[in-house]
């Protein structure tokens, strides 16, 4: 069921501020968006979310705009459904069975793409299908 309501979040973003755009999203929110042109290119994007402060979505800048786009739709699932007080969501021993990754990459597909794109129904995704989705749209400059 989670799913589902993760996938009518984004869709209902979607229409309620009448844009795709995560940054625009983030804004909303109060969520403090940064381009980093320093990251290493093996860091694309990650979240800080810590008690007392506002949430930064850190994007790694030497990747295309629409890259970027496609990083902060994931880290903005992030920032927006997960509560726990962590700086990466990275897969660790701790998030592994949280599905967190599927979660954000749902997520991020439902934000940016509608159901027609696909001959597959985003919730009968994997969620490897999904990341490879977002991957597809990820390159360098």
């Amino acid at each position: 069921m989670r799913a589902k309501e993760i996938k009518n979040l984004a869709e209902d973003l979607r229409e309620n501020y009448n844009t795709r755009n995560p940054f625009e999203l983030a804004d909303k929110f109060g969520i403090k968006v940064l381009i980093s042109k320093v990251l290493p290119a093996d860091k694309k994007a990650y979240t800080i979310k810590s008690d007392n402060y506002p949430t930064i979505i850190i994007v790694n800048g030497r990747y295309e705009y629409k890259s970027q786009m496609v990083l902060c739709a994931h880290e903005l699932g992030h920032a927006l459904l997960h509560s726990d007080a962590v700086n990466n969501f990275a897969v660790t021993s701790k998030n592994a069975f949280k599905n967190v990754e599927y979660e954000a990459n749902l997520f991020a597909v439902s934000l940016l793409f509608d159901e027609e794109d696909f001959n597959i129904k985003m919730l009968n995704m994997s969620n490897y299908l999904l990341k490879q989705v977002l991957d597809y749209n990820i390159e360098e400059k």
